[in-house]
């Protein structure tokens, strides 16, 4: 069984290329168990994100955001929203997972569409996601249009392409109709999360290096109570703690995919110390580095 992975540069952008230049549209049967750690990391990409839960539970979080989706639930992600994912759950998650650009939709960058529609959608960060429940007739129908979209990127029948466009129009519509505040940016809305989106880049480049509370604040000249207050307000962690995260993150396709010692693992992912690191990974993951290494080549053998 190998496991699934996304691609993510060093600014934490999505580098997946989703559909073609053509037919910018993608669709995704995405099982939570096959991620490392049943888990998607932070990450963001330009694309609009649709999903729907097919079975189970996932935990689903933005910068500004925390959501638990259940069977049957579904989610509208924002152009540009930092966000991640992990099964809520003991067990297999599911979901349909569908990754499109603006282009899609109206391919003309000065059309009436765009300008009145999409572009202020794409810019209202104060818009970043929007949960669809059975129990509401409209979301209801929204996550209908999600299965049936589904069920056309698989069938390919000659239209399949005008069937995706003309759901995804459907879903749009819907927006338009009950969320019209959506396509109405707040002035100024936004800039915690892209100040926070620069710092998480700023970890990314240096997670080898020590890095310090005090040295993360300075590099954006923040204080240091200001940058621990947007990491916890926006991703309920504090700085330090996601450091650690990401670098316990790293780890793992290096210890699936290598030959690399836990030594030489730990000390590319930034812990100078392999005791702390094999300790830090068994309080995060449960298990020690050597048993995730030798339960991953299991699984690749399994498949």
């Amino acid at each position: 069984m190998q496991l699934a992975h996304i691609e993510i540069g060093s600014d934490l952008q999505e580098l997946t290329k989703h559909g073609s230049k053509a037919f910018p549209f993608q669709a995704y049967l995405d099982d939570m168990s096959l991620y490392y750690a049943g888990s998607i990391p932070w990450h963001w990409h330009r694309e609009f994100e649709l999903s729907a839960v097919v079975s189970g539970q996932v935990s689903l979080m933005t910068a500004s955001e925390s959501h638990i989706l259940r069977e049957g639930d579904g989610i509208f992600i924002n152009s540009d929203i930092l966000h991640s994912a992990s099964s809520a759950a003991d067990g297999r998650c599911v979901m349909y997972n569908f990754v499109f650009a603006p282009e899609l939709i109206q391919s003309s960058t000065d059309s009436l569409i765009m300008e009145k529609y999409l572009y202020p959608l794409m810019n209202n960060k104060s818009f970043s996601s929007y949960i669809f429940h059975r129990e509401e007739a409209w979301e209801a129908e929204c996550i209908r249009t999600m299965l049936s979209m589904y069920e056309a990127s698989l069938q390919k029948d000659f239209g399949y392409e005008l069937k995706i466009q003309s759901h995804i129009g459907s879903l749009f519509t819907a927006f338009a109709s009950h969320l019209p505040a959506a396509f109405a940016p707040a002035q100024n809305a936004g800039r915690e999360e892209e100040l926070l989106k620069d710092m998480l880049h700023y970890v990314e480049l240096h997670l080898q290096e020590p890095i310090t509370l005090k040295e993360l604040a300075s590099s954006f000249h923040v204080s240091e109570s200001t940058c621990s207050r947007l990491f916890r307000r926006h991703l309920s962690i504090s700085p330090f703690g996601y450091i650690l995260t990401c670098r316990i993150e790293k780890s793992l396709p290096l210890l699936s995919d290598t030959r690399q010692t836990i030594t030489e693992i730990a000390y590319a992912c930034g812990f100078h110390d392999t005791s702390y690191y094999c300790r830090t990974f068994k309080r995060m993951k449960g298990i020690t580095p050597l048993q995730f290494r030798r339960l991953s080549v299991s699984s690749s053998s399994d498949g």
